[in-house]
This record gives structure tokens, sequence and C-alpha cells, in this order.
């Protein structure tokens, strides 16, 4: 266990501190020319619970993973359909400049550019028509979110939108990286301090 404030490249859980310094900050903002305005706290570890149910990684360690089951989703939001497809393809061109496709800034900049309209066929957009961050409710708490973020296939509504929700384990997922936050074995950065909903606090 390392000792003081966790930073984004090292300590215990660091790909956890790595994406949730990347959604509570400017970061993502940028990655996203602007679409996806910094997640609150509770936000964050909601969108983080999913990621860990997606992936089966608990320390999204593994991010360029291949869902098991029928759908096929790859990466660290396991894309499907036409969204696997684009993903392939932005994933062959890293691949070929260099860049390791399973690392955290791969994964966060694809997912960012994606949500923009970066990779969208000519068919249309791929998920930024369903403005599920730019409509966020305010004031969820992670359980609440990570319903939200889910959604489901069926229903059409959400962001991941499973076959097969699992909706129970991501709130667990979610309410124990929100412990992990609380008991400052994960940190947020400096501004995103000011990113959390609703008057709740975290330990420093």
């Amino acid at each position: 266990m390392t000792e003081g404030p966790v930073d984004q490249e090292s300590g215990s859980h660091s790909n956890l501190q790595h994406w949730l310094s990347f959604f509570c900050s400017s970061a993502v903002t940028e990655a996203s020319l602007g679409v996806i305005k910094p997640l609150t706290a509770e936000e964050a570890c909601g969108f983080l619970g999913c990621m860990v149910v997606e992936t089966g990684e608990p320390e999204l360690e593994n991010l360029d993973v291949i869902e098991a089951g029928s759908g096929a989703g790859r990466g660290a939001m396991q894309y499907t359909g036409v969204r696997r497809s684009a993903y392939d393809a932005a994933r062959l061109q890293a691949i070929a400049e260099g860049i390791d496709p399973n690392s955290n800034s791969w994964q966060q900049l694809y997912f960012a550019e994606e949500y923009a309209g970066l990779h969208d066929p000519p068919e249309g957009s791929l998920i930024g028509w369903t403005r599920v961050f730019e409509d966020r409710p305010s004031c969820m708490d992670p359980a609440a979110v990570a319903a939200y973020w889910t959604g489901s296939a069926a229903e059409a509504e959400g962001y991941f939108r499973p076959g097969t929700p699992h909706l129970e384990q991501r709130q667990a997922e979610a309410q124990g990286i929100w412990g992990l936050l609380q008991g400052g074995e994960l940190q947020l950065p400096q501004e995103g301090e000011m990113e959390q909903g609703c008057g709740s606090t975290t330990t420093s």
C-alpha cells in the first residue's frame, strides 16, 4: 500500500485512479472536443462500476478485452455491433502507429472521441445521439448513476445498453469504488473537487 495521496500512475488502484481523474477533470472535456463536461465524483464512481462489470476487471487492468458472451463486445466499454466495427478500425490504426490499445490513455481517448462523433460511420451517430452525458440528471448517488449509465438494449436507453443489465452487480461495484474514494484510497483531481453533486464531500 502506498502512503499519502494516490496519483494517476501509481498506487494499489492505479487504473481506477487514472479513470477517476480523467472523468472528473477537464481531460474528458478536452478529449471529447468540449462535448462531455467533467463528471461529479458520484457520476464517475457509477460509471467505473459499470466498466468493472463490462470488462470483468475489478482494477480495469485489461481493457482491450473481448466479451465472452454472444455479444462479442470489445474494449473498456465493450463496444458491440457497428460500435465494435469502428472500435476495431481505430484499434488497428493505433497498433500501426505503435500505440498500445490496452493503455488507459488510448481507451480514454477513443471513448471520448466516439461519443463526440469522430468515429461515426456515414450511416449516422454511434452513441452521441443519445445525449446521455449532456442530459444526465443531477444529484444522483453512485447506485442511481450506475443504473442511469447502464440502461438496457431492450429499452434503447443508457450508455452501455446491455442485453442483461446485471444492475445489482453494477451498483455494488459503484458503491465499492465510492467507498475507496471516501476512504482516501482514491483521490479526486484538484479541479474535480468542485464537481461533486449536491454537497457531498470526500476524504482528502
